[in-house]
């Protein structure tokens, strides 16, 4: 019986020690071509022979090789990225040409782009946004919020009356995960812009990629413009 049982559990005995031996000889070759790798890098950089150099040369192509890479799948999200996501109905607008907004991100730079851009719109004498310090009582609710797989740097989420068509709430979310990342690009600038973009929807205006407008679908490259104006008098009228 004992033999039946030895005999039984040797093989899985046996695989197991293979398994294990395996696991703990791959551990040891990847540390020893690492510091292999580190040794020679070392000695490449305080050799002038031609090994060397030679040696140099294929690290540094390597190198760019990864790095152009990046580069181009860096490039291929940016083109990709919209300016928002919206979820609103066309010729949506408020009852008034006014209403109240309320800044909830706690981060500084969104909060500064949020009042300029608050500022801005309310320069254009067409509509008036009333900034207030309770959530509750605010018609518009300006916020932020991270997501790397939304492709969008904001969205605009407005809710309408079903019989009178009229905008009763807007939550404006600008997306930290692109616009608080300097690997993307967005300075100040352009970041006020894309706040610009989202308070348009709030306002009931549309994309716009005819023309050089602040509600272009990508980019956030402008602010407000006299068609931005325009449309929005035409909105309000």
């Amino acid at each position: 019986m004992k033999r039946f049982f030895r005999a039984l559990f040797f093989f899985p005995r046996l695989m197991i020690s293979i398994i294990w031996s395996l696991f703990w000889f791959l551990i040891r070759l990847v540390i020893g071509l690492a510091v292999l790798i580190l040794l020679l890098v070392f000695l490449a950089k305080n050799s002038d022979s031609s090994l060397a150099q030679r040696f140099n040369q294929t690290v540094n192509q390597l190198t760019s090789y990864v790095s152009h890479h990046q580069d181009q799948s860096l490039a291929q999200t940016m083109s990709d990225l919209a300016t928002d996501e919206i979820s609103q109905k066309k010729g949506a607008r408020w009852s008034a040409n006014s209403a109240s907004i309320y800044i909830k991100s706690s981060n500084k730079t969104l909060r500064n782009a949020y009042q300029e851009a608050i500022d801005n719109w309310n320069a254009t004498g067409v509509f008036t946004l009333n900034l207030v310090t309770d959530e509750e009582s605010a018609d518009i609710v300006a916020t932020d919020y991270s997501d790397g797989a939304s492709q969008a740097a904001g969205m605009a989420e407005t809710e309408t009356d079903s019989l009178t068509g009229r905008i009763v709430h807007v939550d404006v979310k600008l997306n930290t995960y692109y616009l608080l990342n300097t690997s993307y690009g967005y300075s100040q600038e352009r970041i006020t812009h894309t706040a610009e973009h989202e308070i348009g929807h709030a306002l009931g205006l549309d994309h716009d990629d005819s023309q050089k407008s602040v509600m272009q679908s990508a980019g956030s490259y402008y602010g407000i413009q006299s068609v931005d104006i325009e449309k929005l008098q035409i909105l309000y009228s």
